[in-house]
């Protein structure tokens, strides 16, 4: 494995790590610090990957306005529930600049959108899943040519597997303190109705804003010569 990937290993770890103190020690009590301990591990791998240089400011304001417009897009939905662009546009940020901004993108995004929708032991499970959905789309699209079709289907499972497989832990943990096969395989088919529709419409989302988005960031990034450091050795 390369030195990038170790690290994002390891603060991928210790962000998990987090998921289980508020899960069986802290009991729901400290998820702010947690959900600040998990934006705080992504920033860190944000800064680490750019080792001996720094992030350009136009490219800190390219994620300042994807993490506004991800926030905005979730509350201007609330009329209808489970019906959001948040994950389309965290999928996005992840393609066009990296899993690390992928990661940035979502947890920031959850976190300070919860102050709309409501905090609570759920936060940080929150964040982790969808920074985890950024992180893998730019791990799997970042710097390759795909159609968006690809990745309406990308965003379809990302969103049902690992999104709900990954927020409805802290469902089961916290309707059971020992929870049972019965309680974990109920649990997930219940939400199952919701994470599909937040499956459809992100991959609805993903097929019309793909090319427009993308293309507005490939001009700027072209302007602005937003590349990676990696990419210019």
């Amino acid at each position: 494995m390369q030195k990038g990937q170790i690290r994002n290993v390891l603060l991928g770890g210790l962000a998990f790590f987090l998921l289980c103190y508020e899960l069986f020690v802290a009991r729901g009590a400290h998820y702010y610090t947690v959900s600040l301990g998990i934006l705080l591990l992504g920033l860190l791998g944000f800064f680490l990957h750019f080792e001996q240089g720094r992030p350009d400011v136009m490219l800190l304001t390219m994620i300042a306005a994807l993490c506004g417009v991800a926030i905005a897009g979730r509350i201007a939905f609330f009329f209808l529930p489970q019906v959001k662009p948040i994950a389309a546009i965290v999928i996005l940020s992840g393609i066009a600049f990296g899993g690390e901004v992928g990661f940035i993108t979502g947890a920031m995004s959850a976190f300070v959108s919860n102050f709309y929708f409501g905090q609570g032991a759920w936060t940080p499970f929150q964040m982790f899943a969808l920074g985890v959905i950024g992180f893998a789309a730019g791990i799997l699209f970042h710097g390759r040519k795909s159609g968006r079709v690809l990745v309406s289907i990308f965003g379809f499972f990302a969103v049902v597997v690992l999104y709900g497989g990954i927020v409805d832990i802290n469902t089961i943990f916290f309707t059971s303190q020992h929870p049972t096969p019965e309680i974990v395989v109920g649990v997930y088919l219940s939400a199952l109705p919701f994470n599909l529709v937040l499956g459809i419409s992100t991959a609805v989302f993903l097929f019309f804003l793909y090319k427009p988005v993308l293309r507005r960031i490939e001009r700027v990034q072209g302007k602005y010569r937003l590349i990676d450091k990696e990419e210019e050795k």
